[in-house]
This record gives C-alpha cells, sequence and structure tokens, in this order.
C-alpha cells in the first residue's frame, strides 16, 4: 500500500461506493465512505422536519444527521487526502509503519496490533518538535545575527582604529621628515655661510699676501737698479742706500681667523656622529617595529622541585623545600631552573627581569636552546647552550667558555634581555641605567627559550611584560 498515490491517478481511479461508478457531485460521509449524492438513499429528500432526517451511508448502513455528517469532497491535493487502495478519504495514522490509513486499512489485519491515532491527533506531537525546533533555530538564527552584528562592530571599531593609526603613522612620518629636513637645511645652510666665509677669509689673506709680494717686488727691482750704478753713484748717499737695503720683517696675516676656525670645529662636532645616530635610531626603529611584543610567562612543566612559580606564571622564588613534582623529561632536576615560554625560532624579541637577590643569592638570567641538558649536572656555557648572564652580590660573569668576569659597580635590579635569533646576537643590559652588561654571538639552531634560575632562600625574579619593556625602549629612544 502507498500512502502518496499520484492525484492523476486518483482523479481516474475514484469512484462511487455505492454505485461503482465514476463520482458525480462527491459527498463524503463521517465514516470515511464517499459517493456520489444521488446515490443517497431517499431520507435525504422527505420533507421530514430537520431533527428526524437520518440518513444511512450506502455502503455500511451507517446512521448519519445530514446538518453534521454530510461533508462535500475536497477539492485539494487529493494525492495525500484519499488511499490509492481503496479509494476512502484518509483519516487516520500509523506511527508504527509511519503510513497514512482509509478506514478499511485501519480494520485490516496489517494495523491491528499498531498505534493508530487520527490524523489531527497523531500530527500535533510532530507539529509541537516542528515548532519546537523551529523556535529553536530562530533563536539561533538571531543570536548568530546579533553576534554577526556585534562582531561586524567590533571590525568596524578595529577598521576604524586601523585607519587612525595609518594616519598617525604617515603623520608621524611626515613629522620626522620635516624635521629632518629642516635640520638638514639648517646644517647645508650653515655649511654654505662657512663656506662664504671661507672664501672671503682666502680672498683677503690673498689680498694681503699679493701685495706683500708686489711691494716686494718693486723694492727687489729697486735695489736691482742700484746694483747696476757706477761706486760714484752709489756711494753718493751710502747712509740713505744702506737704510734702503735694511730688511724689513714681514708679519703673515692668517689665512683663516681663529673664530671662523672654532665655527667650523664647533659644526664639525655636530655633523660628526651624524651618521651613527641615524644609523643607531634606524637599528632601534627597525628593532621596535619588528619586536614580538607577545608575554613571556614561566613554563611550570620545566621549572626546578626548588622554584616557586606564581599563578600567573610572572614570578619565581626559590624554596629550600623541594616540592612534590611529577618527573618529566622537560624538568631541571639538577640546578634550580626554569625555562620561558614561548620558544623562538626565529625574529627580535625582548623581555625585562626584576632582579631580588637575598644575602648569599644569586640569579642567572638569558636564554638556552631547546637541547639543553636538564638532567644531573647541567652546564652553564655557551658551549653547553647556554647564553645568560650570572648575577650575585659579589660578582656577575658571562657563560662564555672560559667565563668572564663582568666588573659591574652594582647588581642591576632590572635586567634587558634582547634576542636576534637571525643575527645570532643575545643581548643583556641593566634596564634601569641602558648600560650594556653583555652581548653574546651566536649561531642558533631549532628553538631557544628564556632561561631563568634563582638560588637562595628569598630570592626571586620577576617578568615585566614585553611589550612594556618594548614601550620603555621605544621612549629611551626619544
Amino acid at each position: 500500500m502507498s500512502s502518496t498515490p499520484s492525484l492523476q491517478t486518483l482523479r481516474e481511479g475514484a469512484t462511487c461506493s455505492a454505485c461503482t461508478g465514476p463520482l458525480k457531485d462527491a459527498v463524503t460521509a463521517t465514516c470515511g465512505h464517499t459517493f456520489c449524492r444521488p446515490c443517497l438513499p431517499v431520507p435525504f429528500q422527505m420533507g421530514a422536519h430537520p431533527s428526524s432526517r437520518v440518513l444511512l451511508c450506502p455502503f455500511c448502513q451507517q446512521k448519519e444527521q445530514p446538518e453534521n455528517l454530510m461533508v462535500p469532497l475536497p477539492l485539494g491535493p487529493l494525492g495525500e487526502t484519499y488511499c490509492e487502495e481503496h479509494g476512502e478519504k484518509i483519516y487516520f495514522f500509523c506511527e508504527n509503519d509511519a503510513e497514512f490509513l482509509c478506514v478499511f486499512c485501519r480494520e485490516g489485519p496489517s494495523h491491528q496490533a499498531h498505534s493508530v491515532g487520527l490524523l489531527d491527533e497523531a500530527i500535533q506531537p510532530y507539529r509541537e518538535r516542528l515548532r519546537s525546533r523551529l523556535e529553536a533555530l530562530s533563536m539561533e538564527r538571531d543570536e548568530i545575527e546579533d553576534l554577526k552584528c556585534r562582531e561586524d562592530q567590533k571590525l568596524q571599531v578595529l577598521l576604524t582604529q586601523i585607519e587612525t593609526k595609518k594616519h598617525q603613522v604617515e603623520a608621524a612620518f611626515k613629522k620626522l621628515q620635516q624635521e629632518l629636513g629642516e635640520q638638514q637645511r639648517l646644517l647645508l645652510a650653515g655649511l654654505r655661510e662657512l663656506e662664504r666665509q671661507i672664501w672671503k677669509e682666502r680672498d683677503e689673506y690673498i689680498a694681503k699676501v699679493s701685495e706683500e709680494v708686489a711691494r716686494l717686488g718693486g723694492h727687489i727691482k729697486e735695489l736691482e737698479e742700484k746694483c747696476q750704478q757706477p761706486a760714484s753713484e752709489l756711494l753718493k748717499d751710502v747712509r740713505v742706500n744702506h737704510s734702503r737695503c735694511e730688511m724689513k720683517t714681514f708679519v703673515s696675516p692668517e689665512a683663516i681667523s681663529p673664530d671662523l676656525v672654532n665655527k667650523i670645529r664647533n659644526l664639525h662636532r655636530k655633523i660628526l656622529p651624524l651618521p651613527g645616530m641615524i644609523r643607531k635610531f634606524s637599528e632601534n626603529l627597525v628593532l621596535h617595529l619588528e619586536t614580538d611584543s607577545g608575554g613571556v610567562t614561566l613554563d611550570p612543566q620545566t621549572a626546578s622541585r626548588s622554584l616557586v612559580l606564581s599563578e600567573d606564571r610572572k614570578s619565581v622564588r626559590y624554596t629550600r623545600q623541594k616540592q612534590n613534582l611529577p618527573d618529566s623529561p622537560l624538568r631541571f632536576d639538577g640546578l634550580p631552573v626554569a625555562l620561558g615560554s614561548p620558544g623562538f625560532s626565529s625574529g627580535r624579541h625582548c623581555w625585562q627581569v626584576d632582579v631580588q637577590l637575598a644575602d648569599g643569592g644569586g640569579c642567572m638570567v638569558g636564554v638556552a636552546r631547546e637541547t639543553v641538558r636538564r638532567k644531573g649536572d647541567m652546564g652553564l656555557s655557551a658551549e653547553e647552550g647556554v647564553w645568560a648572564v650570572i648575577l650575585s652580590h659579589q660578582q656577575c660573569w658571562a657563560s662564555t667558555y672560559p667565563g668572564i668576569d663582568l666588573p659591574l659597580g652594582e647588581i642591576p635590579r632590572r635586567v634587558g634581555v634582547s634576542l636576534d635569533y637571525e643575527a645570532g646576537r643575545v643581548t643583556l643590559h641593566n634596564a634601569e641605567t641602558r648600560a650594556p652588561i653583555f652581548t653574546f654571538a651566536a649561531s642558533f639552531s631549532g628553538k631557544v627559550f628564556p632561561l631563568f634560575a634563582v638560588w637562595k632562600k628569598g630570592s626571586c625574579l620577576t617578568l615585566k611584560g614585553s611589550k612594556e619593556w618594548c614601550s620603555e625602549e621605544s621612549r629611551a629612544l626619544g
């Protein structure tokens, strides 16, 4: 039995239950039988009182009240309303077989033991589930639309911020170019003025010297003529001639005045460091813009049992009582060491460490390669993959091989670490005074990690956000 016969089949096969002919002016009784209106029994045409009019189904003889039970045959989608096998209107639904049933199907042996209900009743749970699902989907759609709207607003804010930053960058570099151009103009103007003064004093010097040369030339010519005179003429006025022959000392004028020399020296002192200043500014600008400002934190999986990490993984202190921590290949068990996270395999990175040492305490700050030895005796040299400085109240040294003592006036309270992976450089310096401590030259391969070590109860290291640190770097550049 098919629950979905075609409309064309029903139109061609629908017959009257009484005359078995094609349906004409069809009506349907509540018992489910369909027949032609002319096939109704005579009581339908009698003139009795309406309450006494009782009709009989011509097929099953079931009594029906005409005003309540006689209904016209629907002209809608017959393929969904009528049984293909019996041509009867479908009133029931079998939940076991998920089939539509007419009266005959319902009474048939196939569905006697099944859960069968009227269509309107059977459809309600499905309608409710569909409505519930519809409401859930509508709510989900509305939530997604709200989320889309909120995220779009966030994106618009970000795009607006980016546009603002673009204008700020353009304005900053334009101002920098203007300032550099103005300084260039002033320097060139100063050089041109010095050049003009040099040419002026040169001309004056040449004029004076040329005048003296001309004077001496005239005197030489006069003396040459005297030498050619006879003795009687030359001796006439020997005293006068002797006086005129005496040499006068020529005081040579200065080619360049002392004032001009001082001006040249002062301008030279200003210009001489300019290339280095521009190069340093350029290097620091690139470092600032390319530096990864993501925060460095301490990795608890690597920390020695003698170290206690703060909840935010930004601080580590030494403890005499070793903690009960699970062993792993990553954990250091020889020295009180912990690595930072993340590790780096490219780029430029920087972070800052606040140092607090107890009496007799010490610490180590720097970087270490991922394959550094973590069990037993651990090497502290660059040969072992450690590039760091060791600080204590008595001394400071670098982890080179052999180690290098670093004469520091005082132990820095803040140590800055800068890593340039491609350049193979690790630089440590006093973050407060910006004085360099030591720079390692290395050839990195694989990942390298920030390294921290601290010993003696009361000693502590605290990470300062690299973003904040790099901002200080930028401010220090002016």
